[in-house]
């Protein structure tokens, strides 16, 4: 089948440079690359399906280009990703433009937002086939299988009769290593390591991506969708499948990357090797984690700097106590 996947993007969470084009021709754009979907389509092309990528960030196929390659490519399903409530207007949007260009093709959302507000998603926007619900590899591989009656596709939300249908949960799956790199060829843009908001700030102009080497984290904080997510589960993928991809990325000519991991700082022994395998396989890549200041694992620090760890972020988020405890961020000020 083919099918196409768009990275729905808020425009205030991107930006494009001046100089627009990198060397190798490709379209630069200041921001993280739309992971999501580069996971999703690595996924299909292994199971033996076609997937054509479109981020709304190239300006080279604004919405008018999408609807007339539907038109012309005739895709069994469209997926549309996105993260959050600032980007789901503009899923709305563009669904609504496609279902009123194509009566027939499936429409398709998934991402955090649409996760965990299915059944009102589905109800707020009809247009849409269906609403995909937490890790979709193995839903989309599923829902492909069954797209005319999908009535046991687990983790899926659709209607039936005019009726909203929520399928029955799908377990988490925890052996993250059998899913292949993101096809991050498959989308004809570079990123810019940067941070694109306000004020734009280029943090280096290596050629960046992203990867992520775990899912989920188990602490409660009552702003974050994680735990809600991942329910509560913190799963990672095997040191020696994190080496093989930075090596795989510097064999690509990346030179910097960024572990959008919920939490990096978790289970020592795991951190330990990577640093390890980073520096057996003499890689040069430069790479950023982000965690909790209460992390067990602070004594690497200095092992992940000889593995060219140079970035570390933490969510600080109050310099209250107070506010600390509403939050439910069970960490102190000492800490």
């Amino acid at each position: 089948m083919r099918i196409f996947l768009i990275h729905v993007r808020d425009p205030q969470f991107y930006a494009l440079p001046a100089k627009t084009r990198a060397k190798n021709g490709r379209i630069r754009v200041m921001g993280f690359p739309p992971i999501g979907i580069m996971s999703l389509s690595s996924v299909l092309k292994q199971a033996g399906h076609e997937c054509v990528m479109f981020d709304q960030a190239n300006p080279d196929t604004p919405n008018e280009v999408i609807l007339d390659e539907i038109d012309r490519q005739q895709p069994a399903l469209v997926g549309l990703s996105f993260l959050s409530t600032t980007s789901y207007p503009y899923a709305k949007i563009l669904a609504r433009q496609i279902r009123a260009a194509n009566s027939k093709v499936k429409l398709a959302f998934g991402g955090v937002f649409a996760s965990l507000n299915a059944a009102l998603v589905k109800l707020q926007c009809p247009e849409v086939d269906f609403i995909c619900k937490g890790d979709g590899e193995q839903l989309l591989l599923d829902l492909l299988e069954r797209i005319d009656d999908p009535a046991d596709v687990a983790g899926l939300t659709w209607a039936k009769d005019g009726k909203v249908v929520q399928n029955s949960g799908r377990p988490m799956e925890r052996h993250l290593d059998q899913w292949p790199f993101p096809d991050r060829e498959g989308l004809p843009l570079d990123f810019i390591e940067s941070m694109p908001l306000d004020v734009p700030a280029v943090l280096s102009m290596e050629r960046f991506t992203t990867m992520q080497t775990s899912r989920g984290c188990p602490w409660p904080c009552v702003f974050c969708d994680i735990p809600i997510f991942n329910e509560g589960k913190w799963r990672a993928r095997s040191a020696a499948h994190v080496v093989k991809e930075l090596k795989y990325l510097e064999e690509c000519g990346y030179g910097s990357v960024y572990f959008v991991d919920d939490h990096f700082l978790l289970q020592p022994k795991r951190i330990e090797a990577i640093c390890q395998g980073v520096m057996d396989e003499k890689l040069t890549i430069q790479w950023g984690i982000e965690g909790r200041v209460d992390s067990v694992a602070q004594h690497l620090f200095p092992a992940m700097a000889k593995a060219h760890c140079r970035t570390v972020m933490f969510g600080i988020e109050s310099g209250s106590q107070k506010i600390l405890d509403r939050l439910k961020k069970e960490q102190t000020l000492e800490e």
